[in-house]
């Protein structure tokens, strides 16, 4: 231990060159940032003659050097940008910002699609002029930018989740399905505004147990899905960066990769959208404030937003409202650049639907969902200009309140003389009749609230020309949902087929996350080369659990490394060539939510009797219910972790860029909500004993016989069960602008092969009824097999950018082509491994003998091959247009056109033709700035 600590304190006095100490030496430090957003470029090499000095930029692409007195020539190199240089006469501490441009980016000219990254990991970076070009509704549309993105028309009708680097869940005819076994992908992409997450693990807003595909509230549904990116608006944001590959270990609590959103924080003219389509309408108005010099800003907006599904129905619409306000203040002195901000936010969304009473039997059926979130955050940041070990610490404080109320009202009409159980205890009770038609009213009352603490600090520590940059820090995420829960009568239930009981949210304990990561990057010269590698560690861990819990007390840890090797220019003619190799690999871990760690409890009721007087339907009929209830709690859950490795090949010539990336990841224990079985006992009871004539109440049970009855039944509760693999190619190439036709083109595709199945056995009923005793009731069989489906899609989208900004046009043709998607069901052993008894209640392996036994010859399942038929959908291209026209100082008209032309040719499925079609969308909008 005592020679561990001796290298480490050699380390930390002997790295520092020398002349750091020197009475002639003076600091210079700066930061390069990008000419046309003002963004940091994080990786940027800094080299300073004579001297050969070399350093890189840390993650606010901020960067310091010890130098003695004397004439430099400074030179920042950064991939996709062109080498800056710069002469200084060092005779004090100086501090410089830089900012070199983009790679055949003339002045005048904006970026109008995503920018792939060359930095450490592979990412996709959005900057506001790309966002005022696509003309967005939501955040939704900025995902047509990303390589395997296509565009699609707004759906503002359901949830908008976020999928990466994947082709979706798909159904047997390659159409797009809603699955929640298979939501951790959304669940797990972390987004982040202004430093701050978006916290929805609290979020509990669901209707009981009865949704279905026909309810309007399954699609809306956004419990354990994640972020819905419709309440995202994108006007106030000045760029983003999602991360596909392996994120640092800044980032945590996630699985499938990281959006990393900034938003406008500078003083901006004033400055008004208002964007019409065939779906919606859309205003916004915002202006930045600058004081004192601009160094500090406040910068405030406002947006609306009204969306309807069909524009000749209004009975189901979509609104949002967003207002926010943001302080930005910066003090500079000698030794420090000292940073406060602070935001005030509130998003409002109200989701709608209602059926017509004169197309529905049922005449009243409506669904109203309000979700209202309010909330504040704060940044304080302090950089030091002098020294290197410690050069900045941040502190991150921000809190969020939601209010959220889901109603649903509807007629219901019971078929028949269906029950209610009201009874909130366990044991023998009776119900009630649903003897008429009546109107139901559910309430949702949700009100999470999330906190979130951040704190950390980085500094750097050369060793030589070895830059070495670190950082750590300490995260505490709090989430608890206080909301009075489901409200409703149980005696008038939304459905016939109701089994819920109401609950209380505010009863349920909180989420408590605790992390903490530490992070190391450096940039190592080797010979021409130079080598950037970003290894660190993240862990962590829920706190405040049940000690029944294994995840209690449990601290995980993920491991992260990324490297890239950028090799010397290699010069072709009179242009130089610069190449790039990096890979990557890690976990990343997601904590279970609020509903899957403490679910509802599961109610149980069993028909004892069922007398049903038709003389005296409500003064002598009886129901007599035998009800379990099962803590359905899984506290065997764990952690969901994600395997990811990646390698990235990058090329650029005189400004033309090319990428290229493979990449696959592997989970095997997301989460999904799996059938779980027991036996119960109950008394059933002969009705036909009873005899009307006599009775003046309802019948005793004492009087009557019985028959005491076992049977299979179960709830569901959460489990790992969830197998997700992802294996891909991602391609980016953007060239130069051909002068004489002032257009660019830029070429991004994807191939996605995405494996959705289950990774335990599974639980699984027949139908077949043996004498008069369904197969269920005895037997049920547990099988080992894959449930789910292979899927893949190969899409290639070319843009034609064309800029003249003498007279202030832009114009961009894009032709999307999805060469092909597949869907393939995985193959099952319809045997099972081993069948649960009713008789006692255990699992017994299933033998050659059962599959002769009158029963359980049953639980074998049989197939059609036809069921393993890949389905195969060919070629479909579409052309899209999208048009900007500045008129004058202050007014900018676009619009856009999608699918104005397409190419959908018929095809065979199962000998059956299929003829496709597509309709246009299209709408403008106009942008005045003052």
């Amino acid at each position: 231990m005592k020679l561990f600590l001796s290298i480490i304190l050699f380390i930390i006095a002997f790295s520092t060159p020398v002349h750091v100490f020197s009475a002639d030496s003076f600091t210079l430090s700066g930061n390069v940032r990008d000419s046309a957003d003002n963004e940091p470029l994080t990786g940027a090499s800094i080299s300073v003659n004579p001297g050969n000095h070399i350093s890189a930029t840390d993650i606010d692409g901020h960067f310091s050097l010890s130098l003695p007195k004397g004439t430099y020539t400074l030179k920042i190199s950064y991939i996709g940008y062109t080498p800056l240089t710069r002469r200084i006469t060092l005779s004090g501490d100086m501090s410089i910002t830089l900012h070199p441009k983009r790679s055949g980016i003339a002045l005048g000219e904006v970026t109008v699609t995503a920018s792939e990254s060359t930095g450490i990991t592979s990412s996709s970076r959005i900057g506001r002029d790309a966002m005022a070009h696509l003309q967005p509704t939501s955040f939704t549309d900025l995902l047509e930018l990303l390589p395997g993105g296509m565009s699609k028309d707004p759906d503002m009708s359901s949830v908008n989740s976020i999928a990466l680097r994947e082709t979706g869940v798909k159904g047997a005819t390659g159409a797009d399905v809603t699955n929640p076994d298979y939501a951790v992908t959304s669940l797990g992409t972390l987004f982040m505004i202004d430093g701050t997450p978006v916290n929805g693990d609290a979020n509990l807003q669901t209707v009981g147990t009865t949704s279905d595909a026909t309810s309007p509230d399954y699609t809306r549904n956004t419990t354990n899905r994640g972020v819905d990116m419709r309440t995202i608006s994108t006007d106030n944001i000045e760029s983003v960066e999602i991360v596909r590959g392996i994120p640092s270990a800044e980032y945590g609590n996630l699985t499938s990769g990281l959006v990393n959103i900034k938003r406008i924080r500078r003083s901006t003219p004033l400055y008004a959208r208002f964007k019409a389509d065939e779906y919606s309408k859309l205003f916004y108005v915002g202006k930045g404030f600058g004081i004192r010099g601009h160094e500090h800003v406040i910068n405030a907006d406002l947006g609306w937003l009204d969306s309807k599904s069909d524009p000749r129905n209004s009975l189901e619409n979509y609104r949002r409202l967003t207002a926010s306000a943001r302080l930005s203040m910066r003090w500079i002195r000698p030794a420090t650049v000292t940073s406060f901000s602070f935001g005030g936010d509130f998003t409002g969304s109200f989701d709608n639907a209602k059926s017509d009473p004169d197309l529905s039997y049922r005449k009243v059926d409506e669904y109203r969902s309000e979700y209202r979130r309010t909330s504040v955050t704060s940044d304080f940041s302090m950089r030091f200009t002098h020294g290197s070990l410690l050069k900045g610490i941040l502190i991150n404080a921000s809190g969020s309140y939601q209010n959220d109320r889901l109603t649903r009202r509807k007629q219901v009409a019971p078929q028949r003389a269906s029950v209610a159980p009201t009874s909130m205890a366990e044991g023998v009770n009776d119900g009630s009749y649903l003897l008429g038609e009546y109107i139901a009213d559910y309430l949702s009352d949700g009100r999470p609230v999330n906190i979130f603490i951040k704190s950390r600090a980085n500094g750097s520590l050369p060793l030589g020309s070895i830059s070495n940059d670190w950082k750590l820090g300490v995260e505490y995420t709090f989430s608890k949902n206080y909301g009075h829960g489901q409200v409703y009568d149980l005696t008038r239930p939304l459905s016939a087929s109701w089994t819920s009981r109401p609950r209380a949210y505010r009863d349920i304990p909180a989420l408590q996350v605790v992390s903490s990561f530490i992070e190391e990057q450096a940039t190592v010269p080797v010979g021409g080369n130079s080598v950037e590698i970003q290894a660190g560690a993240r862990t962590i861990s829920l706190v405040g659990l049940d000690r029944r819990y294994s995840l209690n007390g449990k601290v995980y840890i993920d491991p992260r490394a990324n490297i890239v090797w950028n090799f010397p220019a290699i010069r072709i003619g009179d242009r130089k060539l610069r190449l790039l190799a990096a890979g990557g690999w890690g976990l990343t871990t997601k904590m279970p939510t609020v509903d899957y760690l403490f679910p509802q409890a599961a109610y149980n009721d069993f028909v004892q009797l069922n007398y049903y007087d038709v003389a005296n339907p409500r003064e002598h009929s009886r129901v007599s219910l035998r009800t379990y209830i099962d803590d359905a709690t899984n506290y065997s859950l764990r952690s969901a972790r994600n395997h990811k490795w990646e390698i990235r090949l990058g090329a650029e010539l005189e400004g033309n860029r090319m990428s290229v990336t493979y990449f696959r990841e592997k989970m095997n224990d997301g989460f999904r909500y799996s059938s779980y079985y027991a036996p119960y006992s109950y008394r059933k009871y002969d009705a036909s004993a009873i005899n009307p004539a006599q009775l003046e109440a309802p019948p005793a049970l004492e009087s009557l016989p019985y028959e005491d009855v076992t049977v299979l039944d179960g709830f569901r509760r959460a489990t790992n069960g969830t197998r997700i693999d992802k294996e891909g190619i991602e391609f980016q190439l953007n060239t130069m602008r051909i002068p004489a036709i002032a257009t660019a083109l830029t070429v991004t595709g994807a191939w996605f092969r995405s494996t959705y199945s289950n990774s335990q056995m599974l639980y699984a009923t027949v139908t077949d009824v043996v004498g008069q005793t369904p197969v269920s009731d005895m037997y049920i069989g547990l099988y080992d097999y894959r449930d789910g489906r292979v899927n893949e899609q190969f899409n290639t989208n070319f843009m034609l950018d064309t800029q003249i900004p003498k007279r202030g046009l832009i114009f961009t043709t894009s032709i999307q082509c999805m060469w092909w998607t597949k869907s393939t069901r995985l193959r099952q052993n319809g045997t099972p491994v081993s069948y649960l008894s009713a008789a006692d209640g255990l699992l017994h392996p299933y033998t050659s003998a059962d599959a002769s036994d009158p029963a359980r010859q049953f639980l074998i399942k049989h197939y059609n091959e036809d069921t393993y038929r890949t389905f195969r959908v060919p070629l479909a291209v579409y052309v899209n247009l999208k048009a900007t026209k500045s008129i004058g100082r202050y007014l900018n008209v676009s619009m856009f056109v999608n699918r104005l032309f397409d190419h959908l040719p018929s095809y065979y499925s199962n000998g059956i033709l299929v003829r496709r079609s597509s309709d246009p969308y299209f709408g403008m909008e106009l942008n005045f700035t003052i």
